[in-house]
């Protein structure tokens, strides 16, 4: 009896083992761009068989982009290209520009990253998501892309509460170097999130503290759409 509950406990340790191993590898993983590919994959077959519309706006990003399904009925009139992956970070988004930005010709680009950046295992710092941002869009400059450029801004959760000065300061970064640049502006999502004390409204998300709910994309859409729309990017054009 003794030496059965002995090899159970040895089994249960090393199936915890193996449970943290395997967790490991994937916040490991998760943080190199080409664990994305397949996703990224995805989407150029599905610009095959539904191709997305003509001088849209493109929104690339990652997991609240992903899981924004009703991103094109929020938007409209303005006709947008979701592309969220993944819990991607500013590199992958410039990693995979040549597939997910370049061949759509978009009228304007939203970027909707930067949690994931400060929630990487390695370590990442606000100025790492200037830095990412910044050579996200000297690259798409370098390449003939001459589309303005919208960040949002990073936003608060209950689930990383602690990573909310670091998200704070990277808005900060960003805000001040897209202010003197021309062709890229800082779309401030944040305040309508946290309530009359400055605390994080809980009832913006889920039961896990981190994804939006209803009302929380609601807050993003009424920050994002009147900018757009006050942009002139509410109906179809044939061109810029």
């Amino acid at each position: 009896m003794r030496r059965g509950l002995i090899a159970l406990g040895v089994a249960f340790g090393i199936a915890i083992t193996a449970l943290f191993a395997f967790l490991l590898y994937v916040l490991l993983a998760s943080g190199a761009p080409n664990y994305w590919d397949g996703e990224i994959a995805s989407f150029e077959r599905r610009d095959v068989s539904n191709p997305p519309p003509a001088n849209a706006v493109l929104f690339v990003g990652g997991r609240d982009l992903r899981l924004w399904t009703a991103l094109p009925d929020d938007m409209a009139p303005v006709p947008v290209i979701q592309r969220g992956f993944g819990g991607a970070q500013i590199a992958h988004i410039n990693h995979f520009r040549s597939r997910i930005i370049l061949p759509y010709r978009p009228r304007a680009i939203v970027v909707m990253a930067g949690e994931a950046d400060l929630s990487d295992v390695r370590g990442r710092r606000p100025e790492d998501i200037l830095d990412d941002f910044r050579t996200l869009v000297l690259s798409l400059r370098a390449e003939g892309e001459k589309a303005p450029v919208y960040f949002v801004s990073l936003r608060p959760s209950p689930a990383r509460a602690e990573r909310w000065y670091g998200a704070q300061r990277a808005n900060s970064l960003v805000s001040d170097y897209v202010s003197g640049q021309r062709g890229m502006y800082f779309i401030d999502a944040t305040p309508a999130m946290l309530d009359g004390n400055g605390k994080i409204r809980d009832d913006l998300y889920l039961w896990d503290g981190l994804t939006l709910n209803n009302e929380g994309y609601a807050v993003l859409t009424r920050a994002i759409k009147p900018v757009l729309l006050d942009a002139g990017y509410g109906g179809l054009r044939s061109s810029r």
